[in-house]
């Protein structure tokens, strides 16, 4: 009997060292929690290159000075816009230039951008997420279709090549553009064979995904979806097949109830709120409301509280900070101590230069808060 209750105390000794072990690595694996402040860069998202024009662009880009400046202001994370809605994306990608049926260079850069950065920021121990629509690029028609996504529609019916994807309501009675419809399976496994080739290529280098346009019509979609052969699971699947810890943000808009998660997790694979806003307070139609912390709009508990707004002029946008860095270091002190997480959007030039007042500012934060 006696050597029985040892053995029983030997294991269970035994399972709580395990689990206080393996606890202890899930919360250290939860960098975002610990992370300070990071940088977004919209980059070339918003111009409409040509081919010619876009290679040139990818090609001026200075890797190891950027790296470095990201590196001087102490930033430990940035957010990398591989591609937006003009279809075009700063990394070669063989399955989204065989489902548009073109040669690399054309809607694809012929430098792999995000490779040459993963590997420069991975050396000062900085992480990097990368950017992507959760749906087709919405600015070309022929490229919906050829991703095979729900094509805009006016009072259900699909509106057609000569009608610009990027209407309204507003304009067009009955329009719904694609993102505001719920994705098909064919879709799901376009996009999956797309971003499943960037994450088995980039692996751990890529250490999260931060995607854009998962509207409403997209969360309550994935019930239904799960019936068919290829739904939302076989596109996150994909996603993190190359680093199965990545963390995962899904963005429907900025605004607290969506892009903090106040109401819950708009993707069952979410692992951090998208965050998207503009200020750091609460919009209201008069004045302002509460500060955006995680105590004032707390999301779910197995989520990571993140934060996201422009620190110029909008999103990619200025040359001058529009905040004092009394209220900058105040705000990530605040939100880093209760447990959140925050991401400031600054501009940056086709090379890699960051605006020097911004830099410098930056700077600034990244002494106070360190």
């Amino acid at each position: 009997m006696e050597r029985n209750v040892n053995t029983l105390s030997t294991r269970l000794l035994f399972l709580v060292l395990f689990f206080v072990l393996n606890s202890s690595v899930t919360a250290q694996e939860r960098w975002l929690e610990e992370d300070g402040f990071g940088l977004m860069f919209h980059y070339e998202a918003f111009k409409n290159h040509t081919p010619d024009s876009y290679n040139k662009a990818i090609d001026s880009f200075d890797v190891s000075r950027f790296s470095n400046a990201i590196e001087t202001v102490k930033a430990n994370h940035i957010i990398f816009v591989i591609g937006q809605h003009w279809g075009k994306y700063c990394a070669p990608n063989r399955a989204y230039e065989q489902l548009l049926g073109v040669d690399n260079g054309v809607w694809t850069a012929k430098r792999d951008l995000i490779m040459e950065l993963g590997e420069e920021l991975a050396k000062r121990d900085i992480k990097l997420i990368l950017y992507m629509t959760a749906r087709a690029p919405m600015r070309h028609y022929q490229i919906i279709k050829r991703m095979g996504d729900t094509l805009p529609s006016i009072n259900g019916k699909p509106a057609g090549p000569n009608i610009n994807p990027m209407s309204h309501p507003r304009n067009i009675k009955g329009f719904l553009r694609s993102e505001n419809q719920p994705p098909n399976p064919i879709f799901l496994k376009n996009w999956a064979d797309v971003c499943g080739e960037w994450s088995t290529r980039y692996g751990a280098l890529v250490s999260g995904w931060w995607f854009d346009g998962y509207k409403t019509e997209m969360r309550d979609a994935y019930e239904s979806l799960n019936k068919e052969q290829y739904n939302i699971d076989t596109w996150i699947k994909a996603v993190r097949s190359g680093n199965p810890k990545a963390e995962l943000a899904f963005n429907a808009g900025a605004h607290p109830i969506l892009s903090l998660c106040t109401n819950g997790k708009l993707c069952p694979h979410q692992t951090f709120t998208s965050g998207e806003n503009h200020g750091f307070h609460q919009r209201l139609k008069k004045g302002v409301g509460k500060p955006l912390t995680p105590k004032n709009f707390p999301c779910p508990p197995e989520l990571v509280w993140h934060l996201l707004l422009p620190l110029s002029d909008g999103w990619g946008a200025g040359t001058e900070p529009r905040f004092e860095i009394d209220l900058l270091s105040d705000r990530v002190n605040t939100i880093n101590s209760q447990g959140g997480a925050i991401t400031l959007d600054v501009p940056v030039d086709s090379d890699g230069t960051i605006p020097k007042p911004i830099l410098t500012v930056l700077e600034e934060l990244g002494n106070t808060i360190n």
